[in-house]
């Protein structure tokens, strides 16, 4: 679910989905001049799948 709201946002480049220890992670990969991290979290909690960022 995270990865598939990641992917619907301009400037969202690549979600890499992995895993560290027992939880599920993705990877983003994206041009700053076009999303920020804000709004990227927005999308996360509205799809209820945000737990937290990590740089």
């Amino acid at each position: 679910m995270g990865k598939a709201a990641l992917e619907g946002l301009p400037g969202v480049v690549k979600v890499e989905k992995g895993f560290r220890g027992m939880r599920e992670i993705n990877t983003v990969h994206f041009d700053p001049g076009e999303v920020t991290v804000e709004e990227m979290v927005k999308a996360l909690t509205r799809a209820g799948t945000y737990r937290g960022t990590a740089e």
